[in-house]
C-alpha cells in the first residue's frame, strides 16, 4: 500500500523534500499555497499527511491546518520550517500539528 502526502509549499522550495518524499516510494500531491490546498482537500479528502511550508504566499501553516480541520479530516498535518525554532515547535503542537520538520530534510 503506497502512502500519500499533500506537499503544500511554493514550487522553489518544494524540489529537495518532493523529490525526497518520491525516492522513498511516497505519492506526493504538490500544491503551491493555501488557495490550491483548499481546493485540492475538498475534492480528495483522504490523504493521510499534510507538510505545509511554516510560510506560503496566501497564508501559512496555521492556515493549512484550519482547513484539514474545516474537512474534517484526520491527517497528520507537519509543518516546515526553514529553521529549528523552539517556539514555532511549541505553537504548532498546540494548535494540533503533529511535528515540525526543519530543513535539510
Amino acid at each position: 500500500m503506497r502512502i500519500s502526502v499533500l506537499l503544500v509549499m511554493g514550487r522553489d522550495r518544494r524540489l529537495l523534500l518532493l523529490e525526497q518524499l518520491e525516492a522513498c516510494g511516497i505519492d506526493v500531491l504538490s500544491v503551491s499555497d493555501c488557495k490550491e490546498a483548499r481546493q485540492l482537500l475538498q475534492k480528495r479528502p483522504a490523504v493521510p499527511i499534510v507538510l505545509t511550508d511554516e510560510k506560503l504566499s496566501d497564508g501559512g501553516w496555521l492556515t493549512i491546518l484550519g482547513e484539514v480541520r474545516r474537512n474534517r479530516l484526520d491527517a497528520e498535518t507537519i509543518v516546515c520550517s526553514r529553521l529549528g525554532d523552539a517556539g514555532l515547535w511549541v505553537r504548532a503542537l498546540a494548535h494540533g500539528a503533529y511535528d515540525l520538520l526543519v530543513e535539510p530534510y
